[in-house]
């Protein structure tokens, strides 16, 4: 797995070993997506929900991105994070282009909301392929948390990671599907703010 385009390209980022709960997106994928988003990524405020190894927020600062939000529950994905900002040169006392959050996706969501924090991009990508009833439903929780606490401009973007097998709702309150792309067994599912 690394960076690759911008600032940080080629840089390799660390993955932790063996755990099911956490699949890095592939970088076919991550380069797909980021080719489909070009000029939108510079300036943006962009948010990794589910982080994980904080891969895509990464490639976000990589290419322009003025701040990234890293939202994660799990403590072991937040130091892998910690560990792949730093060896891109991105953690740095000094720098204000990132905050890394350890909150369950809901909850930080919420709590997102609450600071009338607002995101031109975000990328949502649960750990999905382990239990799909459970990936279902945090899906759901997550989109409608989204929809209810208005983090998605009107002009921006949001996208949706998941197998293939899941299918997204083609709205969800002001969230409306856009567009779809499939990589594999791997779908993005693009949502756009209605007015």
């Amino acid at each position: 797995m690394r960076v690759i385009a911008g600032t940080c390209k080629g840089r390799r980022l660390a993955a932790p070993k063996g755990d099911r709960l956490v699949r890095p997106t592939a970088d076919r994928v991550k380069e797909s997506v980021f080719s489909i988003l070009r000029e939108q990524v510079i300036d943006a405020n962009f948010l990794d929900l589910c982080a994980g190894t904080g891969s895509i927020g990464i490639e976000a600062l990589s290419r322009g991105a003025k701040h990234v939000t890293f939202l994660e529950r799990d403590p072991r994905c937040v130091g892998i994070i910690e560990k792949n900002l730093r060896t891109c040169g991105l953690l740095t006392e000094s720098h204000v282009r990132i905050r890394l959050l350890r909150r369950d996706a809901v909850k930080g969501i919420s709590d997102l909301g609450k600071r009338s924090a607002v995101f031109e991009i975000i990328y949502f990508d649960p750990p999905y392929g382990v239990d799909l009833v459970e990936g279902s439903q945090l899906y759901t929780d997550c989109l409608k948390s989204l929809a209810e606490n208005s983090l998605l401009r009107v002009d921006g973007v949001l996208l949706v990671e998941h197998a293939k097998q899941y299918i997204t709702p083609n709205a969800v309150g002001s969230l409306r599907r856009s567009r779809q792309a499939r990589y594999g067994d791997t779908v993005v599912s693009f949502y756009e703010k209605s007015l």
